[in-house]
């Protein structure tokens, strides 16, 4: 009897098959690729947004307690508080207070609190803006005090930055006294802030910014007669 031996048969893929395998793995990786982007985009957004939040609520929290405290005197204190000289607006973006303030050590003196923007340039050679606060001491308080008649006493004569990557700052003066001691003083103080993040999103142009318009009523001001 003649012995016939078996036939093997290797099944694989065509060309076509395999042509179609890479087309169809190709759009997925691109989605796939492309869903991951976005969602990193938005992650690093909204981790440059909670960064610019709390930085920017911090610098607002002081300012707001310096308009609070604006004008206020120490029942101790014999120098009467100049009027006009509570709020002081030197320009758009340029505001300082004067009020009784007390050292660590409990030491009594007469602050002087000035905000404004300055450029400031790194050591790579960028630039960009610097919300600064000045922090002096008034060296004559039964007089009208200003920052050329004050002493540097916290950050240096420039003072120290409290905001960074500030693009704008502008204050306004609103609810003046019509009566009193305090007569045209301001009693409300707005301020108008745009903050940006230094964090750019990879892959986008998009840049990180807020808009916060601030509100204060300076209630010692309002209380002097």
């Amino acid at each position: 009897m003649l012995m016939t031996k078996p036939i093997f048969r290797q099944n694989g893929y065509t060309l076509v098959e395999l042509l179609v395998a890479i087309a169809v793995s190709s759009i997925v990786l691109a989605g796939t690729y492309a869903g991951y982007s976005y969602f990193s985009q938005q992650q690093q957004t909204l981790v440059g947004q909670t960064d610019l939040n709390r930085n920017a609520l911090r610098a607002i929290d002081l300012f707001r307690a310096d308009v609070r405290m604006a004008g206020y005197r120490d029942f101790t204190d014999p120098n009467l508080m100049v009027g006009g000289q509570a709020i002081m607006i030197g320009g758009l973006g340029d505001i300082a207070f004067v009020y009784d303030d007390f050292t660590d050590a409990g030491v009594f003196y007469r602050a002087y609190i000035r905000y404004y923007l300055a450029n400031y340039t790194s050591s790579s050679g960028s630039s960009r803006m610097r919300l600064m606060r000045e922090w002096r001491r008034c060296n004559n308080p039964a007089s009208t005090c200003n920052r050329s008649s004050s002493t540097a006493y916290i950050g240096g004569d420039l003072g120290e930055p409290i905001l960074d990557w500030v693009s704008t700052f502008e204050v306004k003066g609103l609810n003046p006294k019509a009566y009193g001691t305090f007569l045209g003083q301001y009693q409300t103080i707005q301020a108008y802030l745009v903050v940006t993040s230094p964090q750019k999103v990879d892959g986008s142009s998009k840049v990180i910014s807020k808009k916060f318009t601030i509100l204060t009523r300076a209630k010692n001001v309002s209380l002097v007669p």
